[in-house]
């Protein structure tokens, strides 16, 4: 098996990632190397004719970097999310890195990308989006708002609100595009139903395939058992089919959950390979989070506006 392996990504998608990055597999400490994706001898090319399970993190990463991840996993043990560590050094290397770390069980995984330029207004647009997406009270107007304001900042071909039914089956709630998008061809390969394991993906946290079209880098060692990667999983075959029926490249997703459960997605597409900054999906993160709330608001609005009438009387 070769570190880029198409096969790899139809047999077991959650132990390969996409090469837009690393990932590095350590003891539940977060102090021991004991599997990594098989580029990492990018990272550190002094060893890559060795076997790295069993290195010391800090001696891969360097203290600060190793110790700084460590701080940020026991923040964060006990959160749905990773911990996101933007622009931090690796030891040797020059520029600076982002990382994510968060608990797979007994492991723990580290995901790490190179380090786009600080955006100094990541939080004025996220206050900007939020600020208008709330003015929408009806859901209709809400779900077109947001494709919209995510359209117009991402400048994607294509972004669409899904409804998820129970049962997998899909409809399209809301969708802003550009005119050549070829919408009926393109909507039976993208928004057809979803099996079980693309839920579970989707269904989870935010998505991102900066390209779905080359072959994923594999794993060497242990990898967990979990059904996602929070930052660079490789695409799953369903998405490898979809991107090669559809022809597109990139995709960035956004639950919508409602009472806690997944009730429907706000999914962008991209025919050219696009890169997304850790710095502007955080941005999206808080973006998803009130449009989840917006949608529980608006679809328990008339049954509340009801009560009210009712006992106003």
């Amino acid at each position: 098996m070769t570190s880029a392996s198409p096969d790899r990504r139809l047999e077991d998608p959650a132990r390969a990632i996409q090469n837009r990055g690393w990932a590095i597999v350590c003891d539940a400490q977060a102090t021991r190397v004991i599997g990594y994706s098989a580029n990492l001898s990018a990272l550190a090319p002094e060893r890559a004719d060795h076997d790295l399970r069993g290195l010391a993190l800090r001696d891969l990463l360097g203290s600060e970097t190793s110790h700084s991840l460590r701080n940020a996993l026991s923040r964060s043990a006990l959160g749905p999310r990773p911990a996101l560590l933007p622009r931090l050094p690796i030891a040797g290397r020059a520029g600076l890195f982002d990382f994510a770390v968060h608990a797979a069980g007994e492991l723990t995984v580290i995901e790490i990308e190179t380090a786009a330029k600080a955006d100094p207004f990541a939080l004025d647009r996220a206050r900007a989006l939020i600020d208008r997406l709330v003015q929408a009270k009806d859901l209709e107007r809400l779900l077109q708002t947001a494709a919209r304001l995510v359209h117009s900042l991402l400048q994607w071909d294509c972004v669409t609100v899904l409804r998820l039914a129970p049962d997998g089956a899909t409809r399209v709630l809301a969708q802003h595009r550009r005119a050549d998008w070829p919408d009926a061809e393109a909507g039976a390969a993208l928004f057809g139903a979803f099996p079980p394991q693309a839920r579970a993906l989707y269904g989870a946290d935010q998505r991102f395939l900066a390209d779905a079209a080359p072959a994923p880098v594999v794993m060497v060692g242990e990898a967990p058992a979990e059904t996602h990667w929070a930052q660079v999983q490789a695409a799953t075959a369903d998405e490898a089919a979809r991107a090669a029926q559809a022809g597109f490249k990139a995709l960035f997703s956004l639950p919508i959950m409602v009472d806690g459960k997944s009730w429907g997605l706000l999914v962008a597409h991209d025919r050219a390979a696009r890169s997304l900054a850790m710095d502007e999906r955080a941005v999206f993160d808080l973006f998803g989070d009130v449009l989840s709330l917006s949608v529980q608001s608006a679809l328990w609005r008339p049954a509340a506006e009801e009560f009210h009438r009712t006992h106003a009387l």
